[in-house]
């Protein structure tokens, strides 16, 4: 599209069309390993461009080409508000792509205050995704996992907390599990900890169902990253084949 003399690009459009390909891709047999990788490095690319899009200063250009087509995308200058799930969701694919230096762009972004982490179970889950990953610190981590199995226990099960209490359990707490152990640099508890991770993140996605009717759930982001991590730091590799954890991508991304 061409709108005052500029080339517009759906950089947003793009990351979520390859993100959804690589989802889905992963689970249909016509669909090589390669390409499902590509799928996730090309998401995560049209991802980083369409953040520079928004977040550089207005007057800027972010100049690429697509299919051999030259495009002079202008800068916006546009403070944002990212639901914490979606911004964490960014970082994972990034850590699983390798691209470690646009890490700094995203914790940038956390540094600005636009990253919305809604309730207190929101800003939890992200405080202990960031802690485990290296990525900052918590000044307390016992005391952040404690008020979370606080809030957990205390909680509403059958009022508006009730999945908010759920995903606590099957996805921060599993990932807390598994990273844990991989800290500890212990095989034989990683490989124990992913088991139950990966059932509790069926349970969260699935709900028994063999697939989610929402792809995102088709892999395990959290668990994928955290599976990078250990091989990648520490060597530590899993005895499991699940289709939420296509550890293949590693290799080709």
């Amino acid at each position: 599209m061409d709108d005052e003399g500029h080339n517009w690009f759906g950089f947003e459009s793009g990351y979520e069309k390859q993100k959804k390909l690589f989802f889905i891709g992963h689970h249909a047999p016509s669909v090589s390993e390669q390409a499902v990788a590509e799928h996730l490095r090309t998401a995560q690319q049209y991802l980083m461009r369409w953040q520079r899009v928004l977040s550089e200063p207005e007057g800027g250009i972010v100049a690429f080409t697509y299919q051999g087509v030259d495009f002079s995308v202008p800068t916006r200058g546009k403070a944002q508000s990212v639901p914490v799930t979606d911004w964490l969701d960014w970082v994972f694919i990034t850590i699983i792509t390798g691209r470690y230096g646009d890490l700094n762009a995203l914790m940038a972004q956390l540094g600005r205050g636009q990253v919305n982490c809604g309730e207190i179970f929101g800003s939890l889950h992200c405080e202990i995704i960031l802690h485990l990953l290296g990525l900052q610190p918590s000044q307390d981590i016992t005391a952040a996992i404690e008020r979370l199995t606080q809030l957990i226990d205390e909680g509403d099960c059958a009022g508006r907390e009730r999945w908010m209490i759920f995903h606590s359990i099957t996805i921060t707490l599993g990932f807390y599990d598994v990273m844990q152990a991989v800290h500890q640099q212990n095989q034989e508890a990683y490989r124990d900890a992913m088991h139950r991770a990966l059932e509790m993140h069926q349970e969260w996605w699935t709900h028994d169902k063999d697939f989610s009717q929402r792809e995102t759930g088709y892999v395990s982001l959290p668990l994928l990253t955290a599976a990078k991590y250990a091989k990648e730091k520490y060597g530590l590799t899993l005895d499991v084949e699940s289709g939420y954890l296509p550890n293949y991508v590693f290799s080709n991304s």
